[in-house]
């Protein structure tokens, strides 16, 4: 088949990687002047085993089960950690006790057999419940990662198109799909694979057909960042668990020997927002400035993150931020991996960690092939895919007044304290 794959993020540079091999002529879109300009190229970084999840069983499972794929089809994509530690916090930012119990937070972590107890006041953390070492690398970002999947694409045989924003498609009477740019041009496909983060050229009467009961929030998404100033030889991560507490994560970017590259995110003060679409969710990102960030964002999230390690800022250095519109799958259980499904003729794939790339691109092949597949109200999945086994998680939503990441409007919240001040 002839297939256009748009957007060259994680998901789209993936699978088109994955339908080249399979023999389909493959033409990859992206708006941007490069690939990995958006979300995948600047925070992409887990490389996840599940313990991030301690409440989505489905999402946990996916992870695992693509982590060894990952690493072995992108070798020189991981990159080992000193020591990677998910720990339990005693409370978060707002007085509340985890959301899982000290069982249930160590049942997850042992889900990865190399798990084991650390000392974490021997390593100068404070007020914690328990924390873990697993054996959970990291994945490049930015001109590193680019680099690698342009010479991979190339070799591949698939024809990269940048600069290229697609206004539109439409169906000829032939059954082919006709894909409209901006620029004037077009071109013809068999089939289209939307990798655009499910932020465009997005299915008609998607809330009123689709057929489970899904909910779909964007959110403007922040990472604060920060130098080591005394690396090790190799990187570190620290997550805090489960509820409104800070993460420190890696940001490898290039061969250097030695990464002194962090991002600091935080369960609340760095996820602005939470709105129906996307546009919304990008013209607030676009009004963020350097004063507000350094006056309410960077103080709350560095007081969040003294509170469990007090040392943290005599070792990093802030130097920045950066932004990113992330889309979410709206759930109680804070579910996020990738899900794929197919409206005519063009194949959706609904964004998740990294590793679901893998997921996300075995779906694209069934519904290419035409095996395996269930069509329900005009779209079509995978019978063995995501979906199908994690609908009922998907459909369990949260309460308006319930704590979670897709109820947070931190940006209006701040304001208003700022106003009142």
């Amino acid at each position: 088949m002839n297939v256009v794959v748009i957007g060259a993020g994680w998901n789209g540079c993936h699978c088109a990687l994955t339908l080249a091999k399979a023999g389909h002529q493959v033409v990859l879109l992206e708006k941007a002047d490069e690939v990995f300009r958006g979300v995948s190229g600047d925070f992409g970084i887990r490389l996840h085993k599940g313990p991030h999840y301690p409440r989505s069983k489905a999402t946990r499972k996916n992870c695992l089960a693509a982590f060894d794929r990952f690493c072995e089809e992108y070798p020189d994509l991981v990159v080992a950690h000193e020591s990677a530690i998910y720990a339990q916090g005693r409370t978060d930012a707002l007085g509340n006790r985890s959301k899982v119990s000290a069982q249930v937070f160590a049942d997850v972590c042992h889900e990865s057999p190399e798990c084991r107890a650390l000392d974490f006041r021997a390593l100068g953390f404070n007020e914690l419940e328990s924390a873990f070492h697993l054996d959970e690398p990291s994945a490049v970002l930015g001109e590193r990662l680019r680099i690698y999947f342009k010479q991979k694409l190339i070799d591949a045989g698939v024809q990269v198109h940048l600069g290229v924003n697609v206004e539109s498609i439409h169906t000829r009477h032939d059954g082919l799909k006709v894909i409209h740019a901006s620029d004037g041009r077009s071109m013809v496909a068999d089939r289209v694979i939307n990798s655009t983060g499910f932020q465009s050229l997005l299915p008609e009467r998607f809330k009123e057909d689709f057929p489970f009961d899904v909910e779909v929030v964007y959110q403007p998404c922040l990472a604060l960042c920060y130098k080591d100033q005394a690396p090790a030889q190799k990187p570190l991560s620290f997550i805090v668990m489960d509820g409104w507490f800070p993460c420190l994560m890696p940001a490898i970017t290039s061969d250097a020997l030695v990464c002194d590259d962090y991002i600091l995110t935080h369960g609340s003060y760095t996820i602005m927002g939470s709105f129906a679409e996307p546009d919304q969710a990008h013209a607030l990102l676009a009004t963020l400035c350097d004063a507000f960030i350094e006056a309410n964002i960077k103080p709350a999230t560095e007081t969040q993150m003294l509170r469990f390690w007090p040392q943290f800022l005599q070792r990093f250095r802030y130097t920045g931020w950066k932004g990113a519109v992330l889309a979410k799958l709206k759930t109680r259980s804070e579910f996020r991996s990738a899900v794929t499904f197919e409206r005519d003729g063009v194949i959706y794939i609904f964004p998740g960690k990294i590793s679901n790339a893998f997921d996300a691109a075995d779906e694209v092949l069934t519904l290419l092939g035409d095996q395996g597949c269930v069509e329900q109200n005009g779209f079509r999945f995978a019978m063995d895919g995501v979906l199908f086994a994690a609908w009922q998680e998907l459909e369990e939503k949260p309460q308006p007044w319930e704590q979670n990441t897709c109820n947070l409007h931190t940006y209006q919240r701040m304001s208003v304290q700022v106003s009142e001040q």
